[in-house]
């Protein structure tokens, strides 16, 4: 009898740990960056604060020089925790992917010693066998040994590119350990922010949302991370960034924000402009907290929402605020919701609910499709002090060029295909969507106005919005107050004594494309403001037909009767008759 000897690979040692947790260290590298802004204001309010009006002499020219070597250290120590953060940033992307290889590494080691195993079985087991069933295990043995090869291979690759992440975090802190360090760093050094912001197109030198996303694009990814670091109020807020750069600079701003100010308030050192800046920057973290709890209704996976606008004391303390729920610079269908009334930094989480509710009915009404909702307080619309206002349209006219600016920067950012796109003007926000469209070329394929009080005192018909008189929706709730303050006709408007805003954008005169909007909550008989604020309510009809518009499935809109005003009577609206019914996305029964 013939011995024949099979040599089966040894096995593989233990795959070696990778020590670290990514987001542990990724928010260590955000509090990094958190420092280095402070250290930027710090330098910005030494330069400014280095003379004094009225003060000369041989003190007033130390404290000069004093107060401009500090501020020069601290945009030197601003520069050294940018450097560091940006390390930490990229150690916590090294330590994901590491992880990541370790866990597969993990399963093919596995994997290997269970075929190994199998072989040992069969090879003990084979007894007299002839040359084919030999060839056959010395097949199996080599190919194990191959395999094994690669996994070693795989392993010394990990061990080392983990040894290479861990120096560069090391050579970082060691880069930057001391304050001498930092001032060589910046010595005779161009700033990179400030080369970068002055060349044409930046938002310091007064770019277009288009001319903004070209100069953003042509950075280099560190020019970008030190215009990031250095300027990210400037990264958040303006119209041509891409939305993870916004959404990761204003949510830079609206924890330094929160850190200051409730600082200032554990202190007892709280001025009045605080409070408003304070309750508008924690009513943007509870938006953002509680949308971190919603899924996507078709995959169930978690949804981030972005934060797409941010300053907790634009317009005189009342605030502005974006948030999307989807990507804007990826998604197939884009909308934007622009409130009215009352709208402010504090409202955001109410907005940010009826932006989700929005997302929610684009994926059901189209499951293939992707989406992205936003709702955005962008303008000085009328509130608390300042409501009497709405009663004009000057602040829907402002409002309207901000908006068609914002529309701009989202057609901008995206380096695919365009969005199809629409724009939500609900209340107040109706009329300055229809404004940013008559007066600014609002860049939109569908506008959809809900509970309007109306277009614009000039715009007399759908055609005048720029997107053709059949892209223009129109939903007003029969019983909806604020509806019926819109100009309807002779009768109509002599009744109001001209309180609107237009005229009733569903009027037969006007042109839109009515659709239903009633809820089964309406009220009885009587106008109510209540009615007003149902019109992103779940399971509406309101809110299904938007959807249905959103991901231009426009054959699936359920039409309502427009309303029309007799010459001898007031105006007659067809659906303050009729049932309205509750719609499910899921379960379509009409």
């Amino acid at each position: 009898m013939t011995t024949v000897t099979i040599d089966i690979p040894a096995a593989i040692d233990a795959i070696p740990a990778v020590e670290g947790d990514p987001a542990v260290v990724a928010a260590f590298a955000q509090d990094l960056l958190a420092s280095a802004v402070n250290l930027d204001d710090l330098d910005a309010f030494a330069l400014d604060s280095s003379t004094l009006d009225g003060w000369t002499g041989d003190a007033a020219t130390a404290y000069g020089r004093h107060v401009r070597a500090a501020g020069a250290d601290a945009q030197a120590m601003g520069v050294a925790l940018r450097q560091v953060s940006r390390a930490a940033d990229d150690h916590a992307d090294a330590l994901t992917d590491l992880l990541r290889r370790r866990t597969d590494l993990v399963e093919a080691r596995s994997s290997y010693h269970e075929a190994r195993e199998d072989l040992d079985a069969d090879i003990r087991s084979a007894g007299e066998v002839d040359d084919a069933a030999i060839a056959e295990l010395q097949a199996r043995a080599a190919a194990l040994a191959t395999r094994r090869d690669g996994v070693v291979a795989d392993v010394d690759a990990l061990v080392r590119d983990l040894g290479t992440a861990e120096r560069a975090m090391l050579d970082a802190f060691s880069s930057y350990s001391t304050l001498a360090q930092a001032r060589a760093a910046v010595s005779g050094q161009i700033d990179l922010a400030d080369d970068a912001l002055g060349r044409p197109g930046s938002p310091s030198q007064g770019g277009t949302p288009e001319q903004v996303a070209a100069w953003w694009d042509s950075l280099t990814e560190e020019e970008q991370y030190a215009v990031f670091a250095a300027r990210p109020e400037l990264v958040g807020n303006t119209d041509g960034i891409p939305a993870l750069a916004r959404d990761q600079a204003n949510r830079l701003l609206l924890e330094t924000d929160l850190e200051a100010m409730e600082l200032r308030e554990q202190r007892g050192e709280r001025l009045f402009e605080d409070y408003q800046a304070l309750d508008n920057a924690r009513a943007a973290q509870a938006a953002l907290d509680e949308g971190a709890q919603r899924v996507d209704p078709v995959t169930g996976e978690p949804l981030v929402p972005l934060l797409h606008l941010y300053d907790a004391t634009a317009f005189g303390g009342d605030g502005k605020v974006a948030i999307a729920f989807g990507d804007p610079d990826t998604a197939d269908h884009v909308s934007v919701m622009v409130p009215g009334l009352t709208s402010r930094g504090t409202e955001a989480g109410g907005n940010a609910d009826a932006a989700y509710n929005i997302y929610e009915s684009a994926r059901l009404s189209d499951p293939h499709s992707t989406a992205s909702s936003i709702m955005w307080i962008g303008y000085d619309a009328p509130s608390d002090w300042d409501s009497a206002t709405v009663a004009g349209e000057g602040r829907a006219e402002e409002g309207g060029e901000l908006l068609s600016r914002y529309i701009d920067g989202l057609r901008a950012s995206r380096d695919g295909s365009p969005a199809h796109l629409t724009v939500i003007g609900h209340s107040y926000g109706s009329t300055t969507t229809a404004h940013g469209a008559t007066d600014h070329g609002l860049a939109a394929d569908d506008i959809v106005l809900v509970g309007s009080p109306g277009a614009g005192g000039g715009v007399e018909h759908a055609s005048e919005l720029g997107v053709g008189a059949d892209h223009v929706w129109a939903g007003n709730n029969s019983r909806d107050l604020v509806a019926a303050l819109a100009d309807d006709g002779w009768v109509g408007g002599w009744m109001l004594g001209g309180a609107g805003l237009g005229n009733d954008i569903v009027e037969d005169d006007f042109g839109a494309n009515r659709f239903q909007a009633e809820s089964t909550t309406r009220a009885d008989v009587m106008r109510n403001f209540g009615d007003h604020t149902k019109y992103f309510d779940p399971d509406t009809e309101s809110l299904y037909n938007i959807g249905q518009i959103v991901v231009g499935d426009y054959d699936e809109v359920l039409a309502a009767e427009h309303s029309y005003d007799p010459w001898y009577d007031g105006p007659v609206d067809p659906e303050a008759t009729r049932d309205p019914r509750a719609l499910d996305d899921r379960r379509p029964e009409w």
